[in-house]
């Protein structure tokens, strides 16, 4: 294993993947709190962690839950309060054979130690690319504006692309899902772009990062002529607000410069939801 992913699961000197796991936690608690009182919703209810990871990172010499955990923990706290018969499937990816392996053990340490939730939750997992398998997993579920869904998209660069995000919009399902849109990236990669539009030429891993960049920004979305702030808004356009969508963002900050590393971006139909998550980000900012 590389220093890098080593790195990649220990968060001591990274305040802002705190900031995002608190945001989740934040998250998930109001969508279990508002489709519990709902009653006209199935249930049987769903949770796609799509870049699922080890399930917790290292803070010093703390053990951090990473997001399958806190989807976890979030429900294991209001289970007295939740509705008899209550079912959440609970689809998790992940692509490293390792990172999978550290997931299932930490799940299966939590499911011992609270097994309240044997009757509650059930957990699928796969060992692959999202984008390869999200078929496998949208045909999984009751695609009805009956069944909630909550899905979570945080890769570490732009590993996700637009027609996987696209099949997941698609769905009836009421949604509420946070992504993560890496900036720094998109920036990175749009420099690539603009050299080659220029007629300036690429060698292989350039051309590599490009039809990365393509397939993460989509079509529809002119990364050469536009700006930062307008690729991002023509993407958030394309993707969500055209399926009647209504988009909030967090704008994570470098630890160690003023400038945004990533978007956190909640979308969601119900403006009352999003007035909600409008106002954790904001608290967020301020324990910045």
């Amino acid at each position: 294993m590389s220093i890098k992913s080593k790195n990649l699961w220990d968060i001591s000197n990274r305040p802002s993947t705190k900031i995002k796991l608190e945001i989740l936690r934040k998250c998930f608690s109001v969508w279990v709190a508002v489709w519990n009182n709902q009653k006209w919703v199935s249930n049987e209810w769903y949770v796609v962690d799509l870049f699922a990871g080890r399930g917790s990172y290292a803070d010093g010499n703390k053990t951090v839950s990473g997001s399958p955990l806190i989807f976890l923990e979030t429900i294991a706290a209001k289970k007295e309060k939740l509705r008899k018969n209550l079912k959440v499937k609970l689809f998790f990816v992940e692509k490293d054979k390792g990172n999978l392996d550290s997931l299932k053990r930490n799940i299966s340490k939590f499911l011992g130690e609270n097994t309240q939730l044997k009757n509650i939750v059930q957990i699928e997992y796969f060992n692959d690319d999202c984008n390869k398998i999200i078929k496998n997993i949208t045909d999984k579920i009751e695609n009805t504006n009956k069944h909630p869904l909550f899905i979570l998209i945080d890769p570490t660069g732009l590993q996700i692309k637009k027609t996987t995000m696209e099949e997941i919009v698609r769905l009836s399902n009421r949604k509420d899902i946070i992504l993560n849109y890496i900036l720094e990236g998109v920036r990175r990669t749009g420099g690539i772009a603009k050299k080659a539009y220029l007629g300036g030429e690429l060698d292989i891993k350039q051309i590599k990062t490009l039809e990365t960049l393509k397939e993460f920004i989509g079509e529809d979305v002119d990364v050469i002529k536009s700006s930062g702030k307008k690729v991002l808004e023509d993407y958030v356009s394309s993707l969500f607000t055209s399926q009647d969508l209504r988009v909030v963002a967090y704008d994570m900050k470098y630890p160690d410069r003023n400038d945004i590393l990533y978007y956190l971006l909640f979308a969601s139909k119900k403006a009352s939801i999003t007035a909600i998550v409008k106002d954790i980000f904001e608290i967020g900012r301020a324990s910045c």
